[in-house]
């Protein structure tokens, strides 16, 4: 079964964002694909991230690894530490602020099996505009929020030498060794839910990749609208 299903480690870097990390844990729960962990990285002062981290503990419901860091740390220290941490032969970015469909994973890896290529990358995703409730689906480009790799390349790529807090240099790294293998059929697989939080400017609007004459998917609105209501992944604690 190992060898048929290796594990694979989804990392979570995450602050003071309780509510999309448990919609971002839940997308993680209902994953198709046999056999996962989640390395969660948060601030020692995350309170509650770490209430969320003990109740997922207390109810055994998924493989976790947790890595409390100072809130000083430098990002890309944080992330090389996870990666380090994981024990699974690939690593596949989960980022709290966004939604995955239940074959997020499962489908990265097919692409993988059987071929040359050592990594995977979306090429067209969903966008949701929170600020103006409407739906889009991106144009062409490496979303590097989708990053699915083996762990041997990601250390080869040491964050640790990348100047920027993002995975485009990656990008460039698995590209030029022609191990990078672009999706572009499947944009349902992950949803962008850009500036759910109005002040939260970690995203500038010249970074989201739809055109301005991109029409509005009007026939999903809805459904996109409701499955990434937050109100739906609430974690509560079991009785017993």
């Amino acid at each position: 079964m190992k060898h048929q299903h290796p594990v694979i480690s989804c990392i979570c870097i995450t602050s003071n964002k309780p509510l999309m990390l448990q919609r971002a844990i839940a997308c993680f729960r209902k994953q198709d694909y046999p056999n996962t962990e989640l390395v969660l990285c948060y601030p020692q002062e995350d309170l509650l991230t770490r209430i969320i981290a003990d109740r997922i503990e207390a109810m055994s419901i998924i493989k976790m690894i947790r890595i409390e860091h100072s809130e000083q740390e430098e990002p890309l220290f944080t992330k090389n530490i996870a990666i380090n941490a994981a024990t699974g032969r690939y690593i596949c970015i989960w980022n709290e602020g966004h939604w995955y469909h239940e074959s997020r994973i499962s489908d990265q890896y097919t692409a993988l099996r059987k071929s040359p290529f050592k990594s995977s990358i979306l090429m067209h995703v969903l966008i949701f505009d929170f600020k103006h409730q409407r739906t889009y689906c991106s144009r062409y480009a490496n979303w590097q929020e989708t990053l699915f790799c083996e762990k041997q390349l990601l250390l080869e790529a040491s964050y640790m030498h990348i100047e920027r807090a993002d995975e485009n240099p990656v990008i460039h790294f698995l590209s030029s060794r022609n191990v990078l293998y672009h999706i572009s059929h499947a944009p349902h697989l992950y949803i962008y839910i850009y500036n759910e939080i109005p002040e939260d400017t970690s995203t500038s609007a010249e970074r989201i990749p739809y055109l301005s004459d991109n029409q509005p998917m009007d026939d999903i609105n809805d459904t996109v609208k409701d499955i990434i209501d937050t109100g739906h992944y609430i974690f509560t604690t079991p009785d017993h």
